[in-house]
């Protein structure tokens, strides 16, 4: 959550907020940001009185609290972050730091200049799955959770089990999400979902990026082809990947091209090069034990 909250703080500090942001709904943990012009910056006597006035308003929701503060005020050169779960906790966050107390749960900076940063989104590729990956998102973010919902009723005629019951099974033992023709569609319908979710709330990307599997996902959200298209593919994809026989292995290794083409001479028609990622970044792939005696060599 810390991490979470610092990325909201550079996002406020960075440039104004979006005027089209819509309230957050649920319980999740939502930053509000408070500014201020002087050089004690958002300790004044302004902030004092909102501060005292949450706990009499905990009938009121903080997400809209929130998107008061961040769409309905000018904004100013110091800018505030405070992670908190209700009214009364910001309100107490708040009267620490205007009475000069410990403080926790609070982010400040000032904006060095207004000029608006670029901001990328970048997509990962295969091997980042967990099962309960985004849950606590899909509880409590509406337009995470819709936007799920929606892949998993378009990839019902390509997987043989529902997409949510692979992310968020019971026993994680059992979940088929490391099997490839789940993982692939599982994350690019998580990731998908997220860009989805930062784009609600007035984060909109510049550039898209991704490495592999994520590649995909990235050309959805530039619009090459729609969320229906990308889901078909990438399913396909995955099963045909998963149909491969199970003797095969692959292995990142951080040598030069030069150095590996040497190494896997002698196993020349067993393992072969796959990718290369970067100048000492090379992929092989080939049947398992001739991998494995290189990696081990």
């Amino acid at each position: 959550m810390q991490e979470l909250a610092q990325r909201y703080a550079d996002f406020f500090a960075a440039d104004d907020p979006s005027p089209n942001l819509s309230p957050l709904r649920g319980e999740a943990l939502i930053p509000p940001s408070l500014v201020g012009k002087g050089g004690r910056g958002v300790r004044s006597a302004d902030e004092f009185k909102v501060s005292k006035s949450f706990p009499e308003m905990s009938d009121v929701s903080l997400a809209d609290v929130c998107f008061s503060a961040n769409t309905g005020r000018s904004h100013f050169a110091h800018r505030l972050a405070i992670v908190a779960q209700s009214s009364k906790q910001l309100g107490d966050r708040l009267s620490n730091l205007t009475e000069n107390q410990a403080m926790t749960g609070i982010l400040a900076g000032k904006v060095a200049s207004r000029k608006s940063l670029k901001i990328a989104f970048l997509f990962t590729g295969q091997g980042s799955q967990y099962v309960g990956m985004g849950r606590q998102l899909y509880e409590t973010q509406p337009t995470f959770r819709k936007t799920l919902e929606r892949c998993d009723e378009i990839l019902r005629p390509y997987l043989d089990k529902p997409l949510l019951e692979i992310l968020y099974a019971t026993d994680a033992e059992s979940s088929l999400l490391d099997e490839t023709a789940y993982t692939q569609p599982a994350l690019f319908a998580l990731e998908y979902a997220l860009a989805e979710l930062w784009q609600s709330w007035g984060v909109i990307p510049h550039v898209v990026i991704g490495h592999s599997l994520g590649e995909y996902v990235a050309a959805c959200v530039a619009g090459v082809f729609s969320l229906e298209e990308g889901l078909k593919l990438v399913a396909k994809r995955a099963s045909l990947m998963q149909s491969l026989p199970q003797t095969g292995e692959m292995v990142a290794v951080f040598a030069s091209e030069s150095q590996v083409k040497a190494a896997i001479q002698p196993y020349s028609s067993e393992v072969a090069i796959a990718a290369i990622n970067g100048l000492e970044n090379i992929v092989i792939s080939g049947l398992r034990s001739p991998v494995r005696a290189l990696v081990a060599a």
